[in-house]
């Protein structure tokens, strides 16, 4: 390894990929701090371009085309993190699903320091994240990185595919997020169809006030029996979040 300036400019050029990557995946995200994240962007960067130097940009010869490969990379490291983000997002709707099934959607009001998070959003989120790592899915992350040295990227891309990549990762995250949430969801559906069929038959009485305490037992049920079927998931939608990403990078 010779430091000319060909190798610094080409460790510029993956140090700006990955810190872009690293402040905007959330496997790294506020838990972690922002200089434990640049120091180790820095180190993963000088281990990573004599990997990769095949793959990086010529030396430019204007100050304007060093800011065209910062801005380049930047928005490589960026898409990738923006792939991760999806991916727990979409863990994230699906507890939303079950707190507005369960009546839980109110919470912010009594607990305003929880932002725009629901309880079980909240709990998806985190237990999507752990399983994560549990399924190497920030080695994955790593290696997509490394990979995407090797792909053309955005630039030059056709707008028109780039939607149709982007709106169809999405979409399938979307479904996996109903799909996640789908037994609790099958289960406060009975439930409110049998208090209002119970409404129909004997007007004088509440059965909604009764269904909500059986709503959220049950629905809990339903959720704690089906938590194994997260790993499936997780798994489903690190796939679909790394095609996506590949789709989006120029990959084949």
């Amino acid at each position: 390894m010779v430091l000319d300036t060909h190798f610094l400019i080409g460790f510029f050029a993956v140090l700006c990929r990955c810190t872009a990557m690293m402040m905007s995946a959330p496997l790294y995200g506020s838990v972690v701090p922002v200089n434990i994240r640049v120091l180790a962007s820095v180190v993963i960067s000088l281990a990573l371009t004599p990997v990769v130097k095949e793959y990086l940009p010529p030396v430019p010869t204007e100050l304007l085309g060093l800011f065209l490969i910062a801005g380049r990379e930047v928005l490589f490291g960026l898409l990738i993190g923006l792939c991760m983000q999806c991916l727990l997002a979409a863990f994230q709707i699906a507890g939303a699903f079950l707190d507005f099934q369960l009546g839980l959607g109110s919470a912010q009001l009594f607990n305003p320091a929880m932002g725009m998070s629901t309880p079980l959003g909240q709990f998806k989120f985190w237990l999507g994240l752990v399983l994560i790592f549990l399924l190497n899915g920030h080695q994955l992350m790593f290696s997509a990185f490394v990979s995407s040295f090797a792909m053309r990227g955005p630039v030059g891309a056709e707008p028109i595919f780039m939607m149709e990549s982007l709106t169809s990762m999405l979409g399938q995250l979307m479904l996996l997020a109903v799909q996640i949430g789908a037994p609790v969801i099958a289960v406060t559906v009975v439930i409110d169809v049998a208090a209002g069929l119970i409404n129909k038959a004997v007007p004088q009485t509440q059965p909604f006030l009764i269904s909500t305490p059986a709503k959220l037992a049950l629905g809990l049920t339903a959720m704690s029996l089906g938590l194994p079927t997260l790993v499936i998931a997780v798994q489903r939608g690190l796939d679909i979040a790394f095609v996506g990403l590949d789709r989006l990078l120029g990959g084949v």
